[in-house]
């Protein structure tokens, strides 16, 4: 025999709690009570934020896009002697070698910049920064491999690959970000997603 619940008594940090574990497809009405609870008691509290960052839980699009500007700054820092030199001899520089160079200095900076961190931790300078990392879908932190080679790399490649190659890495990649799953093109290429931590 079913019992009600009172849920406007509870707190929304319990109301999270709550809307994570319902069996949803076993109570559609109480799911969709809790939701609409949350929705007006964020409404109530708009300094409170909408979605709890337990460890293990998915990172919200908000800290992965402020992780990830982080890191922008960071490798635009990096680029800076590149751009200097570019700028100097481009003329004499065919665009192949200039291309090789490029990648090459752009792996080597990721490597001192961020290997440390992804290495041990599964994490960028901004992902540490917001206490963040890339982790394989049950939960475990990805490996070094996974994370340079399956989800970073296929993304510089395509790059190099004017107008389709650019509009994919830069357009559409960071715009899966906003399906359900919360997960770039590059994590479904690499099978991870980014969750909480406590590092």
């Amino acid at each position: 025999m079913e019992f009600e619940i009172d849920f406007s008594t509870y707190s929304l940090d319990d109301l999270y709690s709550s809307a994570r574990g319902i069996d949803r497809e076993k109570y559609p009405e109480r799911a969709k009570e809790i939701d609409d609870l949350i929705r007006q008691k964020e409404l109530e509290s708009p300094n409170v934020t909408s979605v709890s960052k337990d460890i293990g839980e998915k990172a919200t699009r908000t800290d992965r896009l402020i992780a990830a500007i982080i890191d922008l700054i960071v490798s635009v820092v990096a680029l800076i002697p590149l751009f200097m030199y570019v700028s100097m001899s481009a003329s004499e520089i065919p665009a192949l070698w200039l291309a090789i160079a490029s990648i090459a200095y752009g792996t080597a900076t990721t490597m001192i910049l961020h290997g440390y961190l992804m290495y041990n931790y599964g994490q960028t300078i901004g992902k540490y920064s917001l206490s963040i990392r890339i982790e394989n879908l049950d939960g475990t932190k990805a490996s070094f491999t996974t994370i340079y080679f399956k989800r970073l790399l296929p993304m510089q490649l395509l790059t190099l690959v004017p107008s389709i190659g650019e509009l994919i890495a830069g357009f559409f990649n960071p715009l899966l970000i906003f399906g359900d799953e919360k997960r770039c093109l590059h994590d479904h290429l690499a099978g991870t997603k980014v969750s909480y931590t406590n590092k």
